[in-house]
């Protein structure tokens, strides 16, 4: 075939593919702040910080009976730059959904971490300086197969397994997460468990449109590190919605582990988001992490304090 033929060719070839797929969408959020960030004992530092921006594809096939494959493919984006490091490192998963409910297979959040901690994080989403840095989050994002039950009167429940030969390990890792819906209120709850480290987690929310008050208990055992034992954790959020204006608070604790003296923390952010439209606002918080002395949640140096006072816009599309 003439070669100027095949090039001309390849727009062609790539709209019958896309044809052929019942649906494509291009989605994503940029979501950038200016900060002024400070490290305890170490000299602040003020800029452009990307808060888990990120570029989407999803995709799905009706295949008839009730049937639907399709797959998920995203990739973290330094809005400051551009630049991006891991691929689709972020999420990368194919599915089949039916009446039977849904089979998953890929890299994708931690079930157990999503029906708990990430459900109530109210504001900007559990991401940047304010994300939560106290949750154990226990068990790896790769390589995982996972189920998730249909809708049975509110109650849905989600299974999440890693083969430790795909992790490198001599352990499998697991993961349970279980919702309920009744009007207001939504129940959660998480357990995940990888080698010596496991946790338990218990969420509540309540939420009428105008006031959003939730949290999670938290119990894990080794969550942050092996040998350290077991701790306690909790978080509590609550916002209130009126025209554009969204203020939110939240608070969480970290005990001390059995084995390491002095590992307790806090967190704490108070947050205004000001919505232009559904898909853009803009934003600001303060956010603080007060650590033990032999505690690092927030900084990675031990008996340093964090804080960082943000402005920002998101955008999503």
């Amino acid at each position: 075939m003439n070669k100027k033929l095949a090039f001309a060719l390849i727009p062609l070839l790539a709209a019958g593919a896309a044809q052929a797929q019942s649906s494509v969408t291009l989605y994503g959020r940029i979501n950038t702040t200016l900060e002024r960030q400070k490290v305890e004992s170490f000299d602040s530092s003020t800029g452009l910080v990307s808060n888990a921006s990120f570029i989407g594809f999803k995709g799905s096939e009706d295949l008839g009976n009730g049937l639907k494959a399709g797959f998920v493919l995203e990739q973290e984006v330094d809005a400051t730059d551009g630049s991006n490091s891991n691929g689709f490192g972020r999420q990368s998963e194919l599915y089949l959904s039916g009446n039977f409910g849904t089979l998953r297979l890929g890299n994708y959040n931690s079930a157990a971490y999503t029906a708990t901690a990430d459900y109530i994080s109210l504001h900007n989403h559990d991401t940047g300086t304010s994300a939560d840095a106290l949750y154990a989050y226990i068990v790896p994002n790769t390589a995982k197969i996972g189920y998730v039950t249909p809708d049975l009167a509110g109650f849905t429940l989600e299974l999440g397994f890693n083969p430790k030969d795909n992790q490198g390990t001599s352990k499998n890792a697991y993961d349970l997460a279980a919702s309920y819906k009744l009007g207001n209120f939504d129940l959660g709850g998480g357990y995940a468990k990888w080698d010596d480290a496991e946790a338990y987690t218990l969420r509540a929310l309540y939420n009428n449109g105008a006031l959003a008050l939730g949290g999670y208990v938290q119990y894990d055992d080794n969550g942050f590190g092996a040998g350290l034992g077991d701790r306690w954790g909790a978080r509590l959020v609550a916002a209130y919605y009126f025209g554009a204006s969204e203020l939110h608070a939240n608070v969480g604790w970290a005990d001390d582990y059995d084995n390491l003296n002095d590992s307790a923390a806090t967190q704490f952010t108070l947050g205004y988001n000001y919505n232009l439209s559904k898909r853009t606002k803009l934003y600001g918080f303060y956010t603080r992490v007060d650590n033990d002395s032999n505690a690092g949640y927030g900084t990675g140096v031990t008996g340093k304090d964090f804080s960082s006072f943000a402005l920002g816009v998101r955008h999503l599309f």
